[in-house]
């Protein structure tokens, strides 16, 4: 039940995120704002997913303790309801920051589960529930694409879904708890993490920011690149969803591979993946189909490298919840940021400005995997 559960919720959770990129259009339209304000959503929801993951750990109320997944599908149903009729802009913020706390709630116990949950299937099973988070990913802008233009009034059918996810998440709080779920990796740890654990957490944190980071930029900026090049709305919708669905084949073909190959080889190999396709789209001059592409790179690396931090630090309990952290820190700083670059130099410079963020990440993977072999 809890399985289930958290494969639907994943695909939903997938959908929401999905959805920010495609409607940028249409809140700029509707609230009268630039492209440097409302890259601000991204903010929104990086922080509000920030505070669901640290909620759980903060209030510590044994009766909360095994409704946190009740809970989160709660304010998933508050925020989008909300969303939907928000009037101005900065309520549209607040709405969208209270729906991002469920997300984030979610996004920290759902990981340390299937990671954690499975032993050495761990990173098979997280890429299974991330691929399910992808197929809501392609259908999100796939439902913006349809509506032919886009509105928040889509935030209402996502408060239906929420209310209907919501017996489901309370039949599995009663199945099972989700306490003491941490990944503990029983691998020998990579490097000498007993030496310096405290620089390592920091490294792996980084690179979860920016990797992330990088990931919704790809995502978040994709609709308004097409348009920008002369695509339709729909087209440009439908683009994104081809990102999202890029990641789902690529989670799969993960999966299959994670008894294989090691997690380092997948992470820097992907990133270094991401890094050549962005210099590929610069170099045509913001071209938005090389961002869809990129999906196939970016689909192993949230994962592998949850999996390389278990084996990396093995007795820390709070390490993968801060590292989701910096995930979702990364996921609400650089989108705001290449929108001021966009507002600055236009649409076709986002590729180069997420390429900078592309290029930090693969210098960290690299120190990190270095420091590992000595």
């Amino acid at each position: 039940m809890i399985a289930i559960a958290g494969i639907l919720t994943f695909g939903f959770l997938g959908a929401i995120q999905a959805l920010y990129g495609p409607l940028l259009p249409g809140l700029e339209r509707d609230f009268g704002i630039d492209t440097s304000s409302v890259g601000l959503v991204f903010s929104a929801h990086g922080l509000g997913a920030l505070l669901g993951i640290l909620l759980p750990s903060l209030v510590r109320v044994r009766a909360l303790a095994s409704r946190w997944s009740s809970i989160a599908t709660g304010l998933f149903l508050i925020g989008a309801a909300a969303i939907s009729v928000a009037p101005t802009w900065h309520a549209t913020l607040a709405c969208a920051f209270v729906l991002a706390t469920g997300f984030g709630i979610h996004v920290v116990r759902l990981n340390s589960l299937f990671v954690g949950g499975f032993g050495k299937r761990g990173m098979a099973m997280s890429q299974l529930i991330n691929a399910a988070f992808s197929i809501g990913a392609i259908l999100g802008p796939l439902c913006v694409g349809r509506l032919h233009e886009p509105s928040t009034r889509l935030f209402g059918a996502v408060a239906v879904v929420a209310l209907a996810l919501l017996p489901l998440n309370a039949l599995a709080d009663r199945k099972g708890r989700y306490r003491g779920l941490a990944p503990q990796s029983r691998t020998s740890p990579a490097l000498p993490s007993q030496q310096w654990p405290g620089r390592l957490l920091v490294a792996f944190i980084a690179l979860m920011c920016l990797t992330s980071g990088a990931e919704n930029c790809i995502g978040g900026w994709t609709t308004t690149l097409a348009l920008a090049s002369g695509w339709t709305f729909s087209s440009a919708a439908n683009l994104t969803a081809m990102f999202f669905g890029s990641i789902f084949l690529g989670r799969l073909l993960a999966a299959g591979l994670a008894h294989r190959v090691k997690p380092a080889p997948l992470v820097i190999g992907g990133i270094s993946c991401i890094a050549a396709l962005l210099v590929f789209a610069s170099a045509a001059h913001g071209a938005p189909v090389p961002l869809a592409v990129a999906g196939f790179a970016v689909a192993p690396i949230f994962s592998a490298t949850l999996v390389w931090l278990g084996a990396a630090l093995p007795t820390s309990p709070h390490a993968n919840a801060l590292a989701i952290g910096g995930a979702l820190i990364g996921a609400a700083s650089f989108p705001p940021l290449v929108g001021r670059v966009i507002g600055e130099f236009g649409a076709t410079a986002a590729p180069l400005a997420i390429l900078c963020v592309v290029l930090a990440a693969l210098a960290v993977a690299a120190a990190i995997h270095v420091a590992s072999r000595h």
